[in-house]
């Protein structure tokens, strides 16, 4: 019996048919092009390249060998087949609309441009043609143009997806997000698999407050193509909107996985350490993104957000000028900006970006959050009259507009002694910001039990000893809202003091004292030595002298610095510690009247507030026993305003400072303040805040239980 042999592969044996000549050319070229067009593309580049060896400047193959090249990700070998094509057949339009098409994928946008357009021209009757070279006008932002050409396309084919595609990105880039919506909407219903719409829907519906559809449309994406890492990244987007910060930094991630070289993920990825208050990740995050994007004006912004959170305005201030040259119509900026300036005491200027912001988007609230935090508002006020008229809108509203709006209207109807009114807002307010966010008062009571129980006297008498001498730090700490930013701009207006607001750098220490240690404070600290303490206290007095080297003195007035005075202690027992005080009932209705950017969660509940204040007192307390005395200096608020000289003249010495009368006239110095009371300490001491709850009795039930004994005074 006579074995058989096995024959050639397929494709093989189809090229060796057309180089015997058994097929023509053509018959070959049709071939290969069935081939591709079935997703065989060896097959395809095989017949190619055996049509090439006998005809070398074939046209049509050379055309659509670099169609195959750009298939497998060889963009820039398929534009110099592509030029071989165009030059052996430069009437065609098809060939010239390809070429433009890569030249546009390689950012090479004015090639694209100039090809499309020969395009056009050599075949007005071609959609696709009109339609690249409307993508080519739209990257170089010729809006007008670029929609002229979906147009033209639309009119010679109406279910032509790419081009109903590209006029809903001219509607998002115009600010108008319906109208994007829509065309998106559209394109799925001719072509309900096109992921190109589907993702750019999902990333709009975010855009628009509208997260928890945008999600269930990006699953439909990952569920079409799981390795599409643009929908991995605005399916991190649409969760970090929801503070879903979990499910966010597994998308971000995997978009990066997946492509790494992603800018918009790093920029997701800078964002969501930014809400974690993990500003150095976040700076490095933000950092890749610009290496990758250096051109992106959005990242600029971010960049200016995270460093003035973190302490450093005139990086902050450089970053949003960098920003408003790249994109002079970026909304984020001129809020950043806003709110710069009025940390900086420039309260018409601030006033003036957040009115610009609202020029672009008439509809955002943040910028009208930020007019009513800007001043006083008084009856008659235009903004006032536009929240009011916005809030007819609160039944059908998404709760991510309602919130802030709740919050708008509640100190709109405070300034103007509305006050019912005023606590109706805070309090829904209040309700719709708690519903988002994980927050569980057991865990503070927990928290403040291990901190009671690691600092104990024994601990601090043991640990005592090796410390960093620095006398450079003045710590300023109490509840939010008690008074350590009036009572920080006092000292920081003394001419040898600079103040550096409320900095993250002591709790990052306390939380990671050591490297890759993720414990948090205080189990972080079991088995910390005196070595150990040194050095952190050495960190820390570095990281203030990055902001003002010169300094004599620096101010850190971070609030929840209370949780740390043990830590302190051991650190820099030469450092100042002053404690202010406040009527627990003024400083949590003070919170709970709020909407903070980031953290203290404890204030959206009136009950929850009362419980974490009860924590500070106890943990307030300890310190007084455990340890020495004159550790720390305290303040009470409301002495303060009531004999602003005395007690100016009192933490001044107990600073170790000479008077100064600046400190009388501490409104008038000039910088900084990044804090909920920024416009407060801008003025002369007043004392209108003094017994502000009796305004608000009636309705504070469950706090004046939850205080018990504590109402009434201080701790």
């Amino acid at each position: 019996m006579t074995k058989k042999t096995a024959g050639p592969p397929r494709s093989a044996a189809l090229a060796n048919r057309a180089t015997a000549g058994k097929i023509t050319v053509d018959k070959a070229l049709r071939l290969a092009a069935r081939h591709q067009g079935a997703g065989r593309l060896k097959e395809a580049e095989v017949l190619l390249r055996q049509i090439l060896k006998v005809k070398p400047k074939h046209a049509a193959a050379l055309h659509l060998l670099g169609v195959i090249a750009h298939q497998v990700g060889k963009t820039e070998q398929a534009v110099q087949l592509l030029v071989q094509a165009v030059e052996n057949l430069p009437t065609s339009g098809h060939f010239h609309s390809n070429l433009g098409e890569m030249y546009r994928l390689l950012k090479q946008v004015d090639e694209a441009v100039s090809h499309g357009e020969k395009a056009v021209a050599l075949e007005p009757k071609s959609a696709t043609a009109h339609s690249n070279l409307g993508i080519a006008y739209y990257d170089r932002k010729e809006l007008d143009k670029a929609e002229a050409c979906q147009r033209k396309a639309l009119a010679l084919d109406p279910r032509l997806a790419p081009a109903l595609n590209n006029l809903g990105s001219i509607r998002r880039d115009r600010k108008d997000k319906e109208g994007a919506i829509a065309f998106y909407r559209q394109v799925l219903e001719v072509a309900p698999q096109h992921l190109e719409s589907i993702n750019n829907l999902g990333a709009v519906l975010t855009e628009s407050e509208r997260p928890e559809e945008a999600v269930q449309v990006l699953l439909t994406a990952i569920k079409l193509k799981p390795r599409y890492a643009e929908a991995h990244c605005n399916i991190a987007t649409a969760f970090l909107t929801m503070e879903r910060l979990d499910k966010a930094a597994v998308g971000f991630k995997r978009a990066l996985a997946l492509k790494p070289d992603y800018p918009e993920a790093y920029q997701g990825l800078a964002k969501l350490y930014q809400e974690q208050k993990n500003l150095d990740g976040a700076e490095a995050m933000a950092a890749k993104a610009l290496e990758l994007a250096p051109e992106k004006a959005a990242v600029h912004s971010l960049l200016g957000g995270i460093y003035a959170e973190a302490g450093y305005p005139d990086k902050a201030e450089k970053a949003f000028a960098r920003a408003m040259e790249l994109d002079p119509d970026l909304l984020s900026v001129y809020l950043g900006k806003g709110h710069l300036l009025m940390e900086q005491g420039m309260f018409d200027e601030a006033e003036a970006s957040f009115r610009h912001a609202l020029s672009l988007d008439g509809t955002n609230l943040g910028a009208r959050l930020g007019l009513t935090q800007v001043k006083k508002v008084k009856k008659g006020d235009e903004n006032m009259a536009a929240l009011i008229e916005e809030a007819g809108k609160l039944d059908t509203m998404l709760e991510t507009k309602a919130l802030p709006l709740h919050f708008a209207l509640g100190k709109c109807y405070d300034d103007t002694k509305q006050y019912d009114l005023a606590f109706r807002h805070y309090m829904e307010g209040c309700r719709l910001k708690r519903k988002r966010i994980h927050y569980n008062p057991a865990d503070n009571d927990k928290a403040c039990e291990n901190i009671r129980a690691f600092f104990s006297r024994a601990t601090v008498d043991r640990l005592r000893g090796k410390a960093c001498q620095s006398n450079l730090p003045i710590f300023v700490l109490g509840m939010p809202r008690s008074g350590t930013t009036l009572t920080e701009q006092i000292i920081a207006s003394h001419p040898l003091v600079h103040g550096a607001g409320e900095l993250p750098d002591l709790l990052d220490l306390a939380n990671h004292p050591r490297e890759g240690d993720n414990g948090g404070y205080p189990l972080a600290m079991q088995g910390i030595t005196k070595k150990e303490l040194k050095a952190l206290g050495e960190r820390y007095v570095a990281g203030l002298k990055g902001r003002n080297p010169e300094a004599q003195r620096i101010t850190d007035k971070m609030p929840a610095n209370f949780n740390c005075l043990g830590l302190i202690h051991l650190m820099l027992p030469n450092a100042k510690i002053i404690h202010v005080k406040r009527n627990p009932v003024d400083t949590c209705l003070s919170a709970f009247s709020r909407l903070f950017n980031k953290s203290q969660h404890q204030s959206y509940d009136l009950a929850e507030i009362g419980r974490y204040y009860r924590n500070y007192a106890l943990l307030m307390e300890h310190w007084r026993q455990v340890l020495p005395a004159g550790s720390f200096h305290e303040v009470q608020y409301e002495e303060l305003v009531d004999d602003h000289e005395k007690q100016a003249r009192a933490l001044l010495e107990y600073c170790g400072l000479e008077w100064d009368s600046a400190c009388l006239d501490f409104h008038k110095t000039e910088r900084n303040i990044r804090t909920a009371s920024v416009t407060q300490v801008r003025q002369p001491i007043y004392k209108t805040s003094v017994d502000r709850w009796r305004k608000y009795e009636q309705h504070l039930g469950p706090l004046l239980e939850a205080l018990g004994d504590l109402v009434g005074g201080s701790r």
